[in-house]
């Protein structure tokens, strides 16, 4: 375990406690004042206290190294932990809706002074504080759920100071500020744990990496004179860390060792970037023979022919590796056909190229006609 683990797991500690200190006094202040705003925002803490048990059982379970079973590490399981902690913030902002409800309907005389509403404000101080411990250790430590936990505490800071200045309006005999008070904390609970959910869930599903990391890792590649290109780069995030896949271009004439050497050179650099585990793939980057091109090119002339909304084609690059073999080309259509349309004609174009050539992938982009000399350029 890093230090920034070990740091991590004291926070949520020191998170449980304080939490548990402030819960018990909202909750002794909250019965003796009867109002629903203080015991929502004391079980508000309580729901704390969970959920950064879920935090210290995720984290720990974490950091246990890569087997057979989990060959890249059991970093998904804070999000697994984040959905959790989402669910049950989503049931206690349920249950906090129902009771805010039932107050606002049957309202009851409460009790408050200038003593309560200055020990939320101490409780909301104290919250905002643990959020910024938290955060900057969950930065360190680049921990999702315990940003997540980070972000909690903030949003309890920004509760309790609705409920502190809510109770002073009550002091003043607007008793239904209360139930009120109890509504918007309750919108706030079930709008954040919607949030949380979805981005836990898509970490779960595997959501489109960043352009912007995309473009950062291609660069990388392209740093190197001897790559032609870099493409298909898939990236897929196990908590903190990250596997990234990519294939490069590189010249046929190369050796194997040359080969070899350039791409353990791009996925160290990648790695010393600080971006990720990374695995380069190398295909041979070629271009096709003039027969077989010419072959390619009559064919799609003839293709032509026979399809009246086909008017002209270009850009035709081949690109051959020790699997595969792709061909990618530019088809002009007329102005007035459908999108449905082109889609039927260029996925019939690709299975015959596939079959009559044996090409492995046939990328075929559509574009509207203009002229020869625009297409052609």
């Amino acid at each position: 375990m890093d230090k920034y683990q070990s740091l991590s797991i004291k926070v949520s500690w020191l998170s449980i406690g304080v939490n548990l200190l402030i819960s018990i006094a909202q909750f002794i202040i909250g019965i003796n004042s009867k109002s629903i705003s203080i015991m929502t925002d004391a079980a508000d803490s309580l729901r704390d206290i969970v959920a950064t048990a879920v935090v210290i059982f995720s984290l720990n379970l974490a950091k246990k190294p890569a087997d057979k079973e989990h060959p890249f590490g059991h970093g998904r399981i804070e999000d697994v932990g984040g959905v959790i902690v989402a669910l049950f913030l989503l049931l206690m902002g349920l249950t906090f809706l129902k009771e805010s409800f039932m107050r606002f309907i049957h309202p009851q005389p409460l009790t408050v002074n200038f003593y309560i509403i200055s020990i939320m404000a101490v409780a909301s101080v104290i919250k905002f504080l643990l959020g910024f411990i938290t955060q900057f250790v969950s930065r360190k430590a680049k921990s999702s759920i315990l940003e997540a936990d980070a972000f909690h505490h903030y949003t309890d800071c920004i509760t309790t100071i609705i409920v502190a200045v809510g109770l002073i309006f009550v002091r003043f005999g607007f008793t239904f500020v209360d139930a009120a008070l109890g509504f918007i904390i309750a919108f706030l609970i079930i709008w954040w744990s919607f949030k949380m959910l979805r981005e836990f869930v898509d970490n779960l599903l595997g959501r489109c990496p960043p352009v912007e990391l995309c473009e950062k890792i291609k660069n990388i590649a392209l740093s190197f004179k001897s790559v032609a290109g870099a493409h298909d780069i898939e990236i897929h995030s196990y908590g903190k860390n990250k596997v990234i896949s990519l294939h490069i271009e590189l010249s046929p004439e190369l050796s194997l060792l040359e080969a070899h050497s350039i791409a353990d050179s791009i996925e160290k650099k990648v790695h010393n970037e600080g971006l990720g585990r990374c695995v380069v793939h190398v295909d041979l980057k070629g271009k096709a023979k003039a027969i077989e091109k010419e072959m390619i090119e009559k064919t799609l002339a003839k293709f032509m022919l026979n399809n009246k909304d086909v008017k002209d084609f270009h850009g035709i690059e081949i690109i051959i590796s020790e699997t595969t073999s792709i061909v990618d080309f530019h088809l002009c259509f007329s102005k007035n056909t459908s999108l449905d349309e082109c889609h039927k004609i260029s996925h019939k174009l690709s299975d015959f190229l596939k079959k009559q050539f044996g090409f492995t992938k046939v990328n075929i982009h559509a574009e509207p006609y203009r002229n020869i000399a625009e297409s052609r350029g």
